[in-house]
């Protein structure tokens, strides 16, 4: 062995001394972290029936008793956790508690809890019933605005609910050029001349509509950089403020004279951009057209494409049935089809305990 290598047997034999004698600090006895608690999600995607199109939803399935404290799933962690998926709307889907089947749901977009929403019914309803053996045809949920029976067709695949609805058409319209300021396409243009209608589906979820004569060019060339409307400036009638208000583009793409009306539409709002399938926002739509060109006891059928524009088209059903006044809406059913994409583990944030 020569002068290097026995130089070298040293410094390993050194080292390796140094290892066995080192002890890692012991924690602080002020604070020691638990073990992470979990919780299984599935993702889906709502409208479709092929995956990577549709809207995507995230599913947080909470036990009936968690193995850790209240605390660690609070309305900030939920919110938190919405975030960390990124999608429009992410729900936590509650076990059923013993003798009952009915399902609590708490939806969650990017910023706030909404009472409700479309997409992630259908999606909830699909998602319980596809996953029984033989499957289920038909599901109770209960969410913020009430009670919605879900229901199930295993041939189809087709989901169906009766929307809970509070249908109001608000006195105060928005003026077009709120829409232009950020549309520099069509303020070139005449499209939009008229005050906006600001429609409300149930308390705390509006949407200012706005009709566009043509897809190309006037609904394809919209820009998803900010958003088309001051949406914290529309003002809703007495006692429906605060509401989630959103931007929602349509065109007409079928004759009137056809039974099933066909429509293209774009919703827009600041904190997702584009939203690829919004049912809350096709249920409010339909509404008020039902409303605008019916009578008493009518009922309209529509099929509303969305996302298309930004590669995830979908397709959303709706049914309207006007009341014996034909000013009120008795019955609104949304429609859709969904499929599973992923499926995991959810590790939640670790708890502190004093010891």
């Amino acid at each position: 062995m020569n002068a290097f290598e026995q130089r070298l047997q040293q410094l390993v034999s050194t080292s390796n001394s140094r290892e066995a004698t080192i002890t890692p600090p012991p924690p602080t006895t002020s604070q020691k972290s638990a073990p992470s608690s979990t919780l299984s999600f599935s993702t889906l995607d709502v409208f479709t029936t092929t995956r990577f199109k549709g809207n995507q939803l995230a599913v947080v399935h909470v036990p009936s008793s968690l193995p850790l404290p209240a605390s660690v799933l609070s309305q900030e962690t939920k919110q938190t956790i919405a975030r960390e998926f990124n999608f429009s709307e992410t729900v936590f889907l509650h076990d059923a508690p013993t003798g009952t089947s009915d399902r609590q749901l708490d939806i969650f977009t990017l910023k706030e809890e909404l009472p409700f929403a479309g997409h992630p019914i259908i999606g909830i309803i699909c998602h319980l019933c596809q996953n029984e053996e033989p499957p289920l045809e038909s599901v109770t949920l209960l969410c913020k605005a009430g009670s919605i029976v879900g229901r199930y067709d295993p041939e189809t695949q087709l989901a169906e609910a009766e929307i809970p609805h509070n249908v109001r058409i608000h006195q105060t319209p928005v003026s077009g050029r709120a829409v232009l300021k950020s549309q520099p396409y069509l303020s070139r243009t005449s499209v939009v001349t008229n005050d906006l209608c600001v429609v409300s589906i149930v308390k705390g979820l509006s949407f200012v509509l706005i009709q566009l004569p043509s897809i190309s060019p006037h609904l394809e060339k919209l820009e998803v950089s900010g958003h088309s409307v001051d949406c914290e400036s529309v003002k809703l009638d007495d006692g429906w403020a605060p509401s989630f208000v959103g931007t929602y583009f349509y065109a007409i793409t079928s004759p009137s004279s056809d039974r099933i009306i066909k429509l293209r539409a774009r919703m827009l709002e600041p904190s997702v951009g584009e939203d690829s399938a919004t049912g809350s926002a096709a249920s409010t739509l339909a509404s008020f057209m039902a409303l605008k060109d019916g009578t008493a006891n009518m009922t309209f059928y529509y099929s509303i494409e969305q996302g298309v524009e930004m590669g995830r088209a979908s397709e959303i059903q709706v049914k309207v049935t006007l009341d014996a006044t034909g000013k009120a809406v008795e019955k609104l059913v949304l429609a859709g089809k969904a499929v599973r994409v992923t499926q995991g583990v959810l590790y939640l944030p670790e708890s502190k305990t004093s010891t």
